[in-house]
């Protein structure tokens, strides 16, 4: 009894199921490309140093962590 009632629930959803067009999903035929390639991407010159500048305060702020932590552990 309960197997006829299941195979009625499915399929009574099979039929009442909406089918998906493929007239939807055309959109993404082409890859997207770029304006300028990553390969041939250059920085500016104001860019460059900006990023310079941080980088400088990371690698400052690491320099200073090593040498407290190298201090403690050799008990200067």
């Amino acid at each position: 009894m309960s197997a006829a009632l299941l195979r009625r629930a499915v399929a009574r959803s099979v039929q009442a199921s909406p089918q998906v067009s493929p007239v939807g999903r055309s959109f993404a035929t082409k890859a997207a490309s770029p304006q300028t390639p990553l390969l041939h991407y250059t920085f500016t010159q104001h860019a460059t140093s900006s990023i310079n500048h941080r980088i400088f305060y990371v690698n400052v702020v690491a320099m200073v962590f090593v040498y407290d932590a190298g201090s403690a552990m050799l008990d200067i």
